[in-house]
């Protein structure tokens, strides 16, 4: 399937083109983890909600007990 911007709702990675959140993780927790505070800037429709709740998923099965409200 070709992937395409996506213009409504959540973004899935198989489809969506998108921000790629896999190389960001390691600093977003130490600065999580260090009480500091981050801003994740992108280009409109790019990913960025869906990638704070990939992040919140990922931190919380590693039982760091993150999380992130619809």
């Amino acid at each position: 399937m070709i992937r395409y911007i996506n213009t409504t709702g959540l973004c899935n990675r198989g489809i969506h083109y998108m921000i790629e959140t896999a190389t960001r993780q390691q600093d977003v927790e130490r600065l999580i983890d260090r009480e500091l505070h981050f801003i994740i800037r992108a280009a409109r429709k790019s990913g960025k909600t869906t990638c704070l709740k990939d992040w919140a998923e990922r931190f919380n099965r590693d039982t760091k007990c993150y999380s992130l409200r619809d």
